[in-house]
């Protein structure tokens, strides 16, 4: 990876979770087409991919080949191996990308648990919301807007959630099986991933 920030690797459960920094160039790429696509609603339509995936979300917008290919194709396969790398000491040696999409979530919408085709999977941060919302009950653990990793039962000295907020540039890389949700929040802007 160039002039990229390295890979972490973070273990809350059997499962290993990669967590890496997406390069501002890439980030303003994908808002800018996510943004055009908006703003047409013909391309909207066609792009909409909302049918196919778990998300009770205002939209989600399936990103073509065409957009990908180049520096967001790189930036995928130099993390990819080395989360690879990093977790089983082998080289990568094919890579596809099956899919990639962008996630428009508003206030009270939510990902239910769910998981992914393919391999690895990868959640990162375009755009996110000045905050999350404060909770109903004044707790002060607050997962509105947080994204949950769910493997396992509840064990002694195990949790089998592990709940992270998002930050605009993070991305983590998960196995494809691992389950996942995201929380609601309350109040103005998108949460984009």
């Amino acid at each position: 990876m160039k002039n990229e920030e390295t890979l972490n690797i973070i273990r809350p459960f059997g499962p290993a979770i990669g967590l890496t920094t997406i390069p501002k160039i890439l980030i303003d790429k994908i808002n800018n087409f996510v943004d055009e696509v908006v703003k047409d609603k013909k391309k909207s339509k066609e792009l909409d991919y909302g049918q196919k995936l778990a998300g009770e979300v205002t939209q989600e917008i399936f990103l073509p080949n065409e957009m990908l290919k180049g520096d967001i194709l790189n930036f995928f396969v130099a993390i990819s191996k080395a989360y690879v790398e990093n977790l089983t000491n082998k080289k990568l040696t094919k890579f596809d990308l099956i899919k990639c999409w962008v996630v428009r979530q508003f206030e009270g919408e939510y990902n239910p648990t769910h998981w992914h085709s393919g391999h690895i999977s990868a959640a990162g941060y375009l755009k996110l919301p000045d905050n999350f919302g404060s909770t109903k009950q004044g707790k002060a653990k607050n997962a509105n807007g947080k994204i949950n990793f769910v493997h396992g039962s509840h064990q002694f000295l195990s949790s089998p959630i592990s709940i992270k907020k998002p930050e605009v540039g993070k991305i983590f890389l998960f196995p494809n099986y691992l389950m996942h949700s995201v929380n609601p929040f309350y109040g103005k802007g998108e949460r984009r991933s």
